[in-house]
């Protein structure tokens, strides 16, 4: 199986994981929950429970755009270089970037849900390391685009 169709398949099952949270748990929650943190993770500001959809909408619209970029290899508001201007490494780069972001969405998604049921009292770390994951997979595709780039130049 070619990684970004596992790549694929995991982030399907993060989108689905993320509404089906959300539906499992959205008749217990109390009428206002958590909808901002502070850094430290404490809880800085809330709104009616109705607004927890808009994280799953998030996830989606996201997964629907990433996903979206590779049925178009050739499309001039692709800023890429020629050697990723084919749909396998599109691919790759998109399914690979959305994988953090829809973790970071399922974190945020779980721990306000828990935190607004006060069974936590703050946000953890994981953001943190999940943003450090996002930043680290964006460097590596950077890193390998601008390296790329400078070997098809240096052949012409």
């Amino acid at each position: 199986m070619k990684t970004s169709n596992l790549l694929f398949s995991i982030n399907i099952i993060l989108l689905v994981f993320i509404w089906v949270f959300v539906g499992a748990n959205y008749a217990g929650l109390p009428e206002a929950v958590p909808s901002h943190f502070a850094v430290n993770g404490n809880v800085d500001g809330e709104s009616k429970k109705g607004a927890i959809w808009f994280l799953p909408g998030i996830a989606t619209f996201v997964f629907l755009l990433l996903v979206g970029i590779p049925r178009d290899p050739n499309s001039p508001l692709l800023n890429v270089p020629d050697s990723y201007r084919n749909k396998e490494s599109l691919k790759l780069f998109a399914y690979s970037i959305l994988f953090p972001i829809l973790l970071l969405l399922a974190d945020t998604v779980v721990e306000s849900i828990l935190i607004a049921q006060g069974k936590l009292q703050e946000m953890s770390n994981a953001v943190f390391i999940l943003l450090a994951l996002l930043f680290i997979i964006m460097g590596i595709h950077i890193f390998r685009m601008i390296k790329e780039s400078k070997s098809e130049t240096s052949k012409i």
